[in-house]
């Protein structure tokens, strides 16, 4: 292949990319209303024709994003629904590495089928870390939500981040450095840490209270 053919190739791929996340923006916008933070300790639940096994529930942590989606009207408008979207998310536990780092737990998790809102009808995202994941970074049993410093939030739609469309604990964006990017210079990010709710026994819970997550291996 030609030197000029590659550049060719390269530019509209980079144009692609480009037109991508305008077309994004132009056609959803997302505010996150705000976002709880909670212990959930694992469900139990009565089931017939197995043999019982007996176990002591543990604590997981659960985050409730309220979204306000607004969706363009040639995707429907108020009746509108948007394809996907990806939700990073970033949450700092009060634990340091032995290179005096903090941990930060990390996931991409996507949601589809999300559907614009209505006057008093909002959208919630639910993410999850399991208790094994808690003890492993706090080295103890039972971490809560007490052990977490700091949350953020991106939403990101065509490869990049909607524009406004982050949440922060702290007013900024405390995981990002100067060149916009996760700053691996002040924090160990632990990506997968951060799970969708159809992969947690809470998955059967709470009818259509929260958005759908694709599905993952």
């Amino acid at each position: 292949m030609k030197l000029g053919n590659v550049f060719a190739i390269t530019s509209i791929a980079l144009l692609s990319v480009c037109a991508n996340a305008q077309d994004a923006n132009s056609q959803v916008k997302v505010k996150v209303k705000g976002v709880k933070i909670e212990q959930q300790q694992t469900p139990q639940m009565v089931v017939q024709n197995v043999v019982e096994k007996r176990w002591k529930p543990k604590q997981w942590i659960e985050l409730d994003a309220e979204l306000d989606v607004d969706i363009a009207a040639d995707l429907g408008g108020k009746e509108g629904t948007y394809p996907s979207l990806e939700f990073k998310y970033f949450i700092a536990v009060n634990q340091k590495t032995k290179e005096g780092k903090n941990i930060v737990l990390s996931g991409s998790l996507t949601y589809e089928n999300v559907p614009a809102s209505r006057s008093g009808d909002t959208s919630h995202a639910l993410a999850y870390v399991t208790p094994a994941t808690l003890k492993k970074v706090l080295l103890k049993d039972n971490g809560g939500k007490a052990d977490v410093s700091a949350i953020g939030i991106e939403i990101h739609s065509g490869g990049q981040m909607l524009q406004g469309a982050y949440f922060s604990s702290t007013g900024s964006p405390w995981w990002i450095g100067a060149d916009k990017l996760p700053d691996s210079t002040k924090f160990e990010f632990q990506d997968g840490a951060v799970i969708p709710k159809s992969k947690t026994p809470f998955a059967p819970l709470w009818g259509d209270y929260d958005l759908q997550s694709k599905a993952q291996p």
